[in-house]
């Protein structure tokens, strides 16, 4: 497979990530939130374990994003400085990145197949819905490997192949 397949795959991919988070758990975690208000408002009754429900669907909705906002080159940083480096500083500063996000995401991957395990063995649930933990630590597993996977192929494109990788932003390409 080649650089502009890599690129086109790993869009593939965060779209339907971030198709999931937007088209399903959004309005699921918005519809929650507004029967519990209601509820609560007009009825006195609030929804049972809808605050928790809403706490896990936050986390999925948010972690189903990141790889889409990534993909994008929409995450928060300094454009104007930024652009306004040479080259071997953008580069320098492309490679920061990618080392803090590979100690940062791998580090979250990795804690998960340690929780993933803890949480099988003791069975462990959600305190009032009952949920079992460890399928969000396996979703945690999978979004934040891709994520790992994703930063260092995408990386790797904008260094070695500019030209596959779009950046969202105002000048061509990142390297000018």
């Amino acid at each position: 497979m080649n650089a502009a397949g890599i690129e086109k795959t790993l869009r593939w991919v965060a779209g339907v990530l971030n198709g999931i988070g937007a088209y399903v758990i959004l309005p699921v975690l918005a519809l929650v939130i507004a029967v519990d208000v209601a509820m609560r408002y007009f009825v006195n009754r609030p929804i049972f374990g809808a605050a928790e429900a809403s706490e896990f669907l936050l986390l999925l909705f948010f972690t189903f994003g990141m790889s889409y906002t990534l993909h994008t080159d929409k995450h928060i940083r300094m454009d104007l400085v930024f652009h306004a480096l040479p080259r071997a500083g953008r580069m320098v500063i492309e490679l920061l990145t990618l080392a803090c996000g590979l100690i940062f995401f791998g580090a979250i991957a990795y804690q998960s197949i340690a929780d993933i395990s803890y949480s099988q063995l003791i069975s462990e649930r959600s305190d009032e819905l009952h949920l079992l933990i460890w399928p969000f630590y396996a979703t945690m597993l999978v979004v934040f490997s891709f994520l790992c996977l994703q930063l260092f192929v995408l990386t790797a494109l904008r260094i070695f192949a500019p030209q596959v990788v779009e950046r969202h932003t105002d000048s061509e390409t990142w390297i000018d």
